[in-house]
């Protein structure tokens, strides 16, 4: 097991798009340091500054989450209209659909988890509450959206975790809990498994714009 964090989300790095309309900051990757045309998957923060048009990630599964902000309207042809507003829900759909993104409000940021099929699986999921996870696949990562948490790996060491301050947890090997410090507080995490240990993931161009 190897735990990392906590790390406060400005402090991982940034890349502008190149239609200037956000930037994308990348939390944590497999491989480590994977770019977007290589990984298996990624959990990532997008901070979007203008209305425009998602990025094609074709044979990736996506999971995203409104983070900061009033919302958008996510419109595709593929599935019938998506409003995503506050309240930590997650909105599932394919890589592959043409999405077109509109802000509510004059900026937002979305949480996203991104899967490679046939080579990782995940769940992006949010709570308020106590939970204790018996099996958190091969990864988990533990984001604090609101008061405190406490992330107790199961080796008895307990990490707090402030807001906007996320962990790391690399290959679990026992029950992980995670404990709200204060009514209000909330957190989002995500479970990820390997589907595929050998081979590498084919690399896919990205017009980097979200």
């Amino acid at each position: 097991m190897r735990v990392a964090g906590p790390f406060a989300l400005e402090t991982a790095p940034s890349m502008p798009w190149k239609n200037g309309g956000g930037l994308t900051r990348t939390l944590v990757a497999e491989p480590e340091g994977a770019g977007l045309e290589y990984f298996s998957w990624r959990i990532s923060l997008a901070e979007i500054h203008a209305s425009g048009n998602f990025s094609a990630y074709p044979g990736i599964d996506r999971s995203i989450l409104l983070w900061r902000g009033k919302g958008m309207v996510l419109r595709s042809p593929s599935w019938p209209e998506h409003r995503l507003v506050p309240g930590l829900e997650p909105f599932r759909f394919r890589g592959e659909d043409e999405v077109t993104c509109e802000l509510l409000g004059t900026s937002a940021a979305d949480l996203n988890l991104m899967v490679r099929r046939g080579y990782a699986g995940g769940e992006l999921l949010s709570r308020s509450t106590e939970i204790k996870i018996a099996a958190p696949g091969d990864h988990l990562f533990v984001i604090c959206a609101s008061g405190s948490v406490e992330v107790v790996p199961g080796n008895g060491e307990r990490v707090v975790l402030e807001p906007e301050c996320f962990l790391n947890i690399a290959n679990p090997e026992a029950e992980i809990a995670i404990i709200p410090s204060a009514p209000a507080a909330s957190y989002v995490y995500a479970m990820v498994r390997r589907l595929c240990y050998s081979g590498s993931p084919i690399g896919v161009e990205q017009n980097l714009e979200r």
